[in-house]
């Protein structure tokens, strides 16, 4: 029986070809398009699940409520905070603490090298995080000050082949033994780890409520309910830090977020690393079951179109004694041939293509995650449950033929399934067009974010890493740096500050007006610039002066951005001006009012800042971490040379690190401009499918009417008429899959949108273009066989039946 079902299956294929490789074209690419989107998905969505007891363990997540209103979400907490929990609830069976230092000089000898993958931790950190050393003993490795563990790459970029262990590095000026080193740490994991230095023991760095730069993570016990846990927090802060609170007028809100959540779902204020997007993630997903349906339907299209041509078949075998039950077994056999080849096919597309999709995505997908993840089960039972839900339609069909109706020609003129067919055409040119206009409204909010007014000039931006080795004539040598680039023309000018545009600022702090209350306090986002720091990045002020060196009071002089002034309530920038607001204790004049620039992007809203004098108090530069400079474009290898020997004269013992800022800042909507891509290849890979289709049943329609056409011919029929005949049934249908697809995609896209603080609107143009756009590929596609049947021979057409 066997034998027999694949005998007819191989001249089913052999002898219908095109139709044929039309199914077996679309099954191939829809299937190698949602295993690509599998891995990646299954990717995103495994980041921290390699901790032993990931479900166990919480980030703590702090909020800060002023005058009632959600101030700031932050992904670190105080330092007090994770220990206390520890000591107060018995739901905390373990906690430990991260604090990011942001960035460092790493040296050994005279290797050095500029590190941001690194953290000051807490002892227990290693079996916190299941980091198992490769060198050196876990339990001892952190305990007590000035130590490091370094990941096995780190630790051959700085000895090589030789053993690490018990040797010194310098972390800028200070000194640490290394006491181990750990297998790289794993990709899909919210934190990157290449350095672990033991946690600092000052009273501040273990018991602070105030200072709010710490990741703090807790494990709780099997049994805890952690919404029962994080009821109680509120509490824990009263109890502690209530007398602040009571003071300034604020509050904070402790949420539990779980590890597993935070890389899809957590975007707060300083975390570890960039995050991925769940909503991404998520149209993925279904981008992935869109082009597959897309693919079915198209079996199911040629399948039940094709009913004509096997008609005669079946009615034979039930002549000669065939049952219906046999004959479905054969049909669904087809199907599960046809599927299986397509899949093998798809194996080898992923397989060829997968390496060029990394290289887009940055991502490391490869096969062993369908075992590692069990992705092969959700394979399995998608191909499976799609081979039988698409043959058994065809199958039903084909099977109910009656034999005498099809011996004798009755059946000829049957239009049975059509409306099915109809009905399935518009389902694929919808999800088709709606695809269309979410590809489009992608790439016009990136170019609109890329194209906005930033309020800088980050052109020609030459940003050069500030010296992390240094000693107290930092002051005198950096104004000696930047003074020799101008005098040799390697700049047209350099300023220095503490942050650049495309940098989230870390740096906040609680500021009140002095003619207001002490409790209220308003959290400002603070940096610190030179004298040339606005004209340099051509930022206007609004109202008053920069800085001036030549006034002695500016080293207790402040600037505010327009929405900082707004959030004090000065009626107006010059309202603002000789105003005294208060940080902490002191006492800050303000000097000039500067005109909102886009910090970090159109991804986010203007936030309050506050600038300070780099020089502060004493004439010693304050935060300074970036020197940007203005070049000119001519042979920039011979500037960027140049510049770095300035650097190296001016500040040795340090690397010199550069980038252009205009690359840098726009890195900003890297994992955007990917989406956008990855979403713009599977649309058109979906539209593609969807054109097979639609040239297969064109094809089928103008072989079945080819003697129709030879007698329009022969009676005078012309070409335009022919084709017009031929596609208008086939572009009503797509007419009426733009109708269903435009609303759909509206309120898909706009959701999206709502994701942006500034954003493009859709518009009608995209709705119409991407209209067009659909209608154009289903036209051009029906058309092609359309023209070929109606400048047939009418000889030929009325002797081809």
């Amino acid at each position: 029986m066997f034998k027999s079902y694949l005998k007819i299956a191989w001249r089913n294929f052999r002898n219908q070809r095109f139709f044929s490789l039309i199914n077996l074209l679309g099954l191939s690419v829809g299937m190698a398009a949602c295993m690509v989107i599998g891995l990646y998905v299954t990717f995103e969505r495994s980041y921290d699940n390699f901790h032993t007891d990931a479900d166990r363990i919480y980030r703590v997540e702090l909020d800060g409520y002023q005058e009632g209103k959600l101030a700031w979400r932050s992904a670190t907490s105080y330092p007090a905070i994770a220990p206390t929990m520890k000591k107060d609830y018995p739901e905390v069976e373990d906690f430990t603490r991260l604090y990011d230092a942001n960035n460092g000089v790493v040296s050994f000898g005279d290797k050095h090298f500029r590190e941001t993958n690194f953290f000051f931790a807490d002892s227990n950190a290693l079996s916190f995080f299941n980091i198992g050393l490769l060198k050196g003993d876990p339990k001892t490795a952190l305990v007590g000050t000035k130590k490091v563990v370094l990941s096995e790459s780190t630790a051959r970029k700085y000895f090589g082949a030789a053993d690490p262990v018990n040797k010194m590095v310098k972390l800028d000026s200070d000194s640490y033994l290394v006491t181990g080193v750990f297998k790289d740490y794993p990709k899909n994991s919210h934190l990157e780890i290449d350095l672990l230095f033991s946690y600092r023991t000052e009273p501040d760095a273990q018991t602070s409520w105030g200072w709010y730069d710490f990741f703090s993570y807790v494990k709780l016990r099997p049994t805890a309910d952690p919404q029962r846990l994080e009821a109680k927090l509120p509490a824990m802060l009263m109890k502690y830090n209530g007398d602040w609170y009571r003071r300034s007028g604020k509050r904070s809100v402790l949420l539990l977020q779980p590890l597993r959540t935070i890389h899809l779902e957590s975007h707060l204020n300083q975390e570890a690393e960039v995050n991925g997007d769940g909503q991404t993630v998520q149209f993925l997903v279904w981008v992935a079951f869109a082009i597959l349906i897309i693919a079915w339907i198209n079996y199911i299209n040629l399948s039940t179109s094709r009913a004509l041509d096997r008609a005669k078949e079946v009615g034979i075998r039930k002549v000669v004694g065939a049952l219906r039950a046999g004959l479905i077994r054969q049909f669904v056999f087809e199907s599960f041939l046809l599927n299986l080849l397509a899949f093998g096919v798809a194996v080898s597309l992923v397989w060829a293509l997968l390496p060029a999709f990394n290289d887009l995505t940055g991502k490391p997908l490869d096969f062993t995650q369908f075992s590692e993840n069990r992705l092969w089960i959700n394979g399995f039972l998608i191909f499976f449950g799609g081979t039988i839900l698409s043959s058994l339609y065809p199958a039903f069909i084909l099977s109910d033929y009656q034999p005498i109706a099809v011996l004798k020609g009755r059946f000829a003129q049957t239009t049975r399934g059509a409306g099915l067919r109809q009905g399935l055409i518009v389902v694929q040119f919808a999800a088709s067009v709606t695809l269309i206009i979410g590809t489009l409204t992608v790439y016009k909010q990136l170019r609109f974010m890329q194209q906005q007014e930033l309020g800088f000039a980050k052109e020609q931006t030459l940003v050069v890493n500030a010296p992390g080795v240094t000693d107290s004539t930092l002051a005198t040598r950096s104004e000696t740096f930047k003074q020799m680039l101008r005098q040799q023309n390697l700049a047209e000018s350099a300023t220095a500050s503490a942050y650049v545009p495309g940098i989230e600022i870390l740096w906040t702090s609680s500021f009140r007006r002095k003619d207001q209350r002490r409790e209220n306090f308003t959290t400002m986002f603070m940096t610190s610039i030179d004298n040339d720091f606005l004209s340099s990045y051509k930022i206007g002020l609004v109202a008053g002066r920069n800085f001036d060196r030549s006034f002695g009071t500016d080293t207790m002089a402040i600037l505010l951005n327009e929405t900082a002034a707004r959030t004090f309530g000065f009626q107006s920038p010059e309202d603002a001006l000789n105003k005294e607001i208060i940080s902490g204790d002191t006492p800050l004049h303000i000097v000039g009012v500067v005109k909102d620039y886009h910090q970090q992007g159109l991804k986010r809203a203007n936030d309050p800042m506050a600038f300070l004098s780099i020089y502060g108090r004493q004439n010693a530069l304050r935060n300074l971490n970036y020197y940007s400079l203005k070049v000119k474009a001519n042979d920039l290898p011979a500037t960027i040379a140049g510049v770095e020997r300035q650097f190296t004269q001016a500040f040795p013992g340090n690397p010199f690190e550069y980038f252009f800022l205009d690359e840098f800042f726009n890195q900003q909507y890297q994992s955007d401009q990917q989406f956008g891509t990855v979403f713009g290849l599977f649309a058109g890979l979906a539209i593609f499918i969807a054109s097979l289709g639609l040239l297969g049943l064109i094809s089928f329609t103008v072989a079945r009417r080819t003697r129709e056409i030879g007698i329009r011919k022969v009676l005078g029929a012309d070409v335009s008429t022919l084709v017009f005949l031929l596609t208008k049934d086939f572009i009503r249908l797509v007419l009426c899959s733009i109708v269903i697809a435009v609303p759909l995609a509206w309120y898909l896209m706009t959701g999206w949108l709502a994701g942006f603080a500034y954003r493009t609107s859709i518009g009608v143009g995209i709705l119409v273009v991407s209209g067009v756009l659909a209608l154009a590929i289903a036209v051009l596609t029906v058309s092609f066989q359309s023209l070929k049947a109606a400048f047939m021979n009418p000889v030929t057409s009325l002797r081809s039946e």
